[in-house]
């Protein structure tokens, strides 16, 4: 542990939720997207190098499936281009295979904004389909093991005089029926209180040490959500834009001269992926 660059991220972490409490004084619609501005900038950026950037907006799959509007969505440079919008908003439409992580910023704890959080989750886990990133010789798609997108939750302010960590997984098992075995928030930071994470021996909890104002439930979230960029973008293999721009059964075929239209078989593309936590 290196006291240098932990004092460095603590100072970064102190500084942008004094700007949140600031910001929250300002009942305007800007809050919510101030709030983002802060969890980007100021705490996530840094911490990112250049093979991954963030933006807000939708998320597509080659099916013509899109998702709702996500808060944040961290994505690799290397695989499949997003669409921008707007480059000063970093609005942008995000292909799946390039999405590692999502993040909902909520302004304050209430059962009501994880619900909306784990809603969007949920839709986007259930409706939307990977690509293969493998191919075999004949370019067909291979099966292959993949790490999907975590989803994850940031909230400001909880305003809670008996905080426990008890008390968030009490709210958060009556939204998910699977809250305790594959929850589909599987990462949750409460600023100035704890930060929690679903893994293989079941939910920790990293708590604020408020005796040395050091934000380790911060610190925790953001390193978690780092190390895990390289290991889920190395698993989506190479994908390929053209499912998403053509389709492959309306090709012509030329055979010994002759041109023949459309050969094929019409059917439908299956992946077979294997999901890894």
């Amino acid at each position: 542990m290196n006291d240098y660059y932990r004092t460095i991220l603590n100072d970064n972490i102190k500084k942008g939720l004094l700007d949140a409490i600031s910001a929250s004084k300002i009942k305007h619609p800007f809050l919510t997207g101030r709030l983002r501005e802060i969890v980007v900038h100021q705490l996530l950026e840094p911490m990112l190098n250049n093979n991954f950037s963030m933006g807000t907006g939708k998320i597509i799959d080659y099916n013509g499936s899109i998702s709702n509007e996500i808060d944040i969505c961290i994505y690799s440079q290397n695989l499949l281009p997003p669409i921008f919008f707007s480059q000063n908003d970093n609005l942008a439409i995000f292909p799946f295979e390039s999405v590692l992580s999502c993040i909902e910023v909520k302004s304050s704890f209430s059962k009501k904004n994880i619900d909306d959080a784990y809603k969007k989750f949920s839709g986007l886990e259930r409706d939307l389909i990977l690509t293969t990133g493998v191919h075999d010789s004949d370019n067909n798609p291979h099966p292959q093991i993949v790490v999907k997108p975590h989803y994850r939750l940031f909230i400001f302010q909880a305003d809670m005089k008996n905080y426990s960590p008890e008390s968030f997984l009490i709210t958060y098992k009556k939204i998910d029926p699977k809250w305790n075995s594959a929850p589909v928030i599987s990462q949750v930071c409460i600023a100035g209180k704890g930060s929690f994470c679903f893994t293989d021996q079941g939910w920790i909890h990293m708590a604020y040490d408020e005796s040395n104002n050091i934000h380790e439930e911060v610190i925790s979230f953001l390193a978690t959500i780092v190390q895990d960029l390289p290991r889920t973008e190395y698993s989506r293999g190479v994908p390929r834009i053209g499912y998403y721009l053509v389709d492959a059964y309306t090709t012509d075929r030329i055979i010994d001269g002759k041109l023949h239209i459309r050969p094929w078989r019409p059917g439908k593309l299956i992946f077979k992926l294997q999901e890894l936590q």
